[in-house]
């Protein structure tokens, strides 16, 4: 097998939960030093999310976030999975984008995608109908700050005047992926972007991959070059551990609270709720997008993800930052995953 594959962590965002009694102080600086400990054991990359109005807190603001990131690591790659592009104009993502490359010396990765909260967009004043020929432009007009300095975009959504965004990345460009499994979100990122972020079971992996293939091939693009990610829930359960004893609780509220955010975003004077009672299909639904079990069952799933990918370089992210577990907790977690998985 030729394709490359990477490693990264995350995908951090800095939620309070019910039983943990940290502020929001404490959390974002164990934030910041689970990505100074992402990079001690080796892996490749540190990634954060975006959502807003959450009452616990859910990471609304990734790229500052990762500026705090790039002062305090050296190698590791920094991935926004991903930036709600659509909420945003897109010479503030050029720029502050390129304020957090530079600091980090060309390491960011700027992953953008859609979006889907009716709250978020009625919030931002965006517009849900267009999002998807929104981010288009952002992709062209992100690509022109970084290639040309001075931008000339005439979009039917984005007409943008002649304007210099500066300062300029580092390597002369910013790397951006996209994230969504929709077939034209796919296509989007072959054309566009330098690569994807996705969360899906091996068939559903394996459809999105030739979709991005075949864009990529229409557009002349040589898929070596473009990077395929997949973030998932991975714990080894070696020496007699039960992985899902340890992290299912977790993994069930992360995934109830995502249902919850509208609901939350004018919850106001109460405690963070807890996950309602999960049903059994709850469980199947949320266990489908974790790999659970013996260190070689998991390497065997991910060298299938791997084969699936190729040629394409392929880059796995434990998805296991969960706001459930305590800041030893999670620490141990990623460094079993980096003993483990990412080593072995």
């Amino acid at each position: 097998m030729t394709n490359p594959i990477t490693f990264g962590y995350g995908l951090v965002t800095v939620e309070r939960h019910p039983d943990r009694a940290d502020g929001w102080p404490a959390l974002y600086r164990e934030a910041v030093d689970l990505a100074r400990a992402t990079e001690a054991a080796g892996l490749d990359a540190f990634w954060t999310t975006e959502h807003h109005f959450v009452d616990s807190g859910y990471l609304p603001a990734p790229l500052v976030l990762s500026a705090g990131i790039a002062t305090v690591t050296e190698r590791i790659r920094i991935g926004t999975g991903v930036i709600l592009a659509p909420l945003y104009h897109p010479l503030w993502i050029a720029e502050e984008a390129a304020v957090v490359d530079n600091l980090a010396n060309g390491r960011l990765i700027l992953g953008m995608g859609l979006g889907w909260s009716t709250t978020e967009f009625r919030g931002f004043g965006a517009s849900l109908a267009t999002r998807g020929r929104y981010l288009a432009e952002v992709l062209d007009i992100v690509a022109q700050a970084s290639r040309d300095e001075v931008i000339r975009h005439e979009g039917p959504l984005l007409p943008v005047p002649e304007v210099a965004v500066r300062p300029r990345p580092v390597k002369g460009r910013l790397t951006t992926w996209v994230g969504g499994h929709a077939d034209t979100a796919l296509r989007r990122a072959g054309r566009h972007a330098d690569g994807v972020l996705l969360c899906s079971d091996p068939d559903t992996f394996r459809h999105e991959v030739s979709v991005l293939h075949a864009a990529l091939d229409e557009a002349g693009r040589d898929p070596a070059s473009f990077e395929i990610g997949q973030y998932l829930t991975v714990v080894p359960d070696e020496g007699g551990r039960d992985a899902w004893s340890e992290i299912g609780e977790a993994v069930l509220h992360a995934d109830w609270k995502y249902g919850d955010m509208e609901a939350s975003a004018t919850r106001t004077g109460r405690p963070i709720p807890r996950a309602d009672a999960r049903s059994q299909e709850d469980v199947a639904e949320a266990r489908r997008y974790c790999l659970l079990g013996t260190r070689d069952g998991i390497l065997d799933r991910v060298a299938l993800y791997r084969e699936i990918a190729a040629p394409s370089p392929f880059h796995l992210v434990a998805r296991n930052y969960l706001p459930g577990l305590s800041g030893p907790a999670q620490r141990e977690l990623l460094d079993r995953f980096a003993r483990e998985i990412a080593a072995g």
